[in-house]
């Protein structure tokens, strides 16, 4: 059997934790032996990894409307489908492909793969009206016409994957497999010594949306009235005008406070993973209507060694609750005494860090999901 693992993305901007996850998928599938090859089309993109084959989308108006209304017909120019016997395709909305050649020419031979519930999670785009009207109509009424046409289903979570069988109207056979980390690339960091005094917090993304829920830290950062420990998260990334001024209300809080270093890398990453204590996963993906999630920040945190707070439920961490904090799935703000309540405890637990390690290595390891895929596959073929 040889498969095709096709990244489509519709984002004109880079997303640089796909990037790295499908570079880490493509090396894990090396690592495994399979026989599969691992694609990836998108917009701007830092990838450069020789097994991941990358196909990036052109500048200029017409290739991004193209990109928009038709994403998936352009994956027949650049890839011989003929050579392969199933293809994995990651679902980035529906559109008009739905008429080409590539879903015609391919029956019965493509496996879409479901990261989100994709028709809520339109509505909390940040774009224009005219926009969003056309995202969502097409996701509306051509996304389930898709799903329709694949032979198989994966989704990350089990409600994301029952989320699009029933929308579909379809029963074909489909999977849970939620994402992973390659443990073997992550720095096994710990979390810092931690002295009671000051608490440091980490809050991390390439750039935050709504269901990231940082707005919820900083109003529980602006209600902390504790003298001890001082509370001082860093948010590393992008964050929009709107969340630096809710984060100008800290001023007048002497108990916390909080710095945007903005996008790190590299060493200068490590050194603030290296002072950390808590760190901080989604908060808000029930603003998406959804109450599970399988985050790659998360998985990091794991193999980091690095406790963390959550706020939705997560395939791979049932019975694992000593090691994060689950918080409520509303947009009440976090409750910080709760934190330092589980940092007091978590911190002084001697090998928490070991043991997140560990787990990870046994459940969240990328060898293992890209494993699990291929004998889904091999089931379908």
């Amino acid at each position: 059997m040889k498969v095709a693992y096709i990244n489509c993305l519709a984002s004109k901007k880079g997303l640089l934790g796909v990037e790295k996850k499908v570079a880490a998928q493509a090396r894990a599938v090396a690592l495994l032996g399979l026989n599969m090859d691992v694609f990836y089309f998108g917009g701007k993109c830092q990838l450069q990894d020789k097994r991941v084959r990358l196909h990036t989308q052109r500048e200029g108006f017409l290739n991004r409307l193209l990109s928009v209304l038709h994403r998936y017909s352009g994956i027949s120019r650049h890839i011989d489908t003929n050579q392969y016997d199933l293809l994995v395709l990651r679902y980035s909305g529906g559109d008009f492909s739905l008429f080409s050649s590539f879903f015609r020419d391919n029956a019965g031979k493509i496996v879409a793969e479901h990261h989100t519930k994709e028709l809520p999670e339109a509505y909390t785009y940040e774009t224009t009206l005219p926009q969003k009207a056309i995202t969502l109509l097409m996701e509306r009424f051509l996304g389930p016409k898709i799903i329709k046409r694949c032979t198989g289903l994966i989704g990350v979570t089990d409600e994301i994957k029952e989320y699009e069988l029933d929308r579909a109207g379809v029963s074909i056979p489909a999977r849970t497999i939620p994402n992973g980390v390659l443990v073997e690339d992550i720095p096994f960091s710990r979390h810092a010594p931690y002295n009671g005094e000051v608490l440091n917090l980490l809050f991390m993304a390439n750039s935050f949306d709504s269901w990231h829920g940082l707005d919820r830290v900083l109003a529980g950062l602006l209600n902390y009235s504790s003298r001890k420990p001082f509370l001082h998260l860093k948010v590393v990334g992008n964050v929009s005008a709107n969340t630096l001024y809710l984060a100008s209300h800290l001023h007048h809080n002497i108990h916390a406070r909080v710095d945007f270093p903005g996008r790190l890398f590299g060493p200068k990453l490590e050194e603030v993973f290296e002072d950390t204590h808590i760190a901080f996963s989604s908060l808000a993906v029930f603003r998406n209507k959804m109450k599970e999630a399988c985050t790659l920040k998360t998985r990091e945190y794991t193999a980091r060694g690095l406790p963390f707070v959550i706020g939705h439920g997560d395939p791979d961490l049932e019975g694992a609750n000593e090691f994060f904090l689950s918080v409520t799935a509303d947009d009440s703000p976090v409750n910080m005494d709760e934190v330092v309540a589980f940092a007091e405890r978590i911190l002084r637990a001697g090998n928490v860090s070991e043991s997140m390690r560990h787990y990870a290595e046994i459940r969240l390891d990328w060898k293992i999901k890209m494993q699990q895929m291929w004998d889904f596959l091999k089931s379908l073929s």
